[in-house]
């Protein structure tokens, strides 16, 4: 289906639980992120809990927002820690805009938005290069700046100057409508680092996913 694919394509894992708390549905960057167990994991019985201890739980956020008569309701935000060190995950839970009448456990109730900020921006030149009309030169640019390289490695990995690399990034600024680098780095991620590139086959397919346990 075209939607599960179209999650498939985001850098955001996206996680459907029911009301009794079992995964439904993961994304591929959901997958990815709970088969490292590093801050979200399965368990036994198919149910995403952290991998250390939170104030609060993830089990409480969720269970709280899919009461009834929450739906619609303001997001939980929890920070998770990571046994690894890395810096932690961002787990946003929102209730399912409807749930059955019926009570049916099985039921879509909570959608889980899982941002890591160790994932790395995939994104094609030719796109940056569509999107903006840059040159060659500084779509290369722009994709190593999104990377989190501070300019000094950009003229390295590019084999540029300096003086060079300020003139594109200069350019850049004028094209993107912004004045500084966080900002360009800002409106690019929000424009375009969200969407990873399709996988070599051309088709994605969001997954029920098991526990290994």
């Amino acid at each position: 289906m075209a939607g599960f694919e179209a999650l498939d394509l985001v850098n955001v894992g996206v996680v459907v639980t029911s009301a009794s708390g079992q995964l439904l549905l993961a994304n591929r960057t959901a997958e990815q992120i709970l088969k490292t167990r590093d801050g979200l994991e399965l368990t036994s019985t198919g149910s995403v809990r952290t991998s250390l201890k939170s104030t609060p739980s993830l089990n409480a956020l969720m269970d709280a927002v899919a009461k009834p008569g929450n739906a619609g309701a303001r997001d939980s935000v929890l920070p998770v820690r990571r046994p690894s060190g890395k810096r932690p995950l961002t787990a946003v839970v929102r209730a399912v805009e409807e749930t059955p009448a019926n009570g049916d456990a099985m039921a879509p109730a909570t959608l889980l938005f899982i941002l890591d900020p160790e994932i790395p921006v995939e994104t094609v030149e030719a796109e940056l290069r569509q999107l903006y009309g840059l040159t060659s030169t500084e779509a290369c640019l722009a994709n190593l700046l999104m990377e989190g390289k501070a300019l000094d490695e950009c003229c390295a990995l590019l084999s540029i100057r300096r003086s060079t690399a300020r003139t594109h990034l200069q350019h850049l600024f004028e094209k993107l409508g912004v004045q500084r680098q966080s900002e360009l780095v800002s409106l690019l991620l929000k424009s375009i680092g969200l969407v990873g590139p399709a996988n070599k086959k051309g088709k994605t397919q969001a997954r029920v996913m098991r526990s290994n346990d």
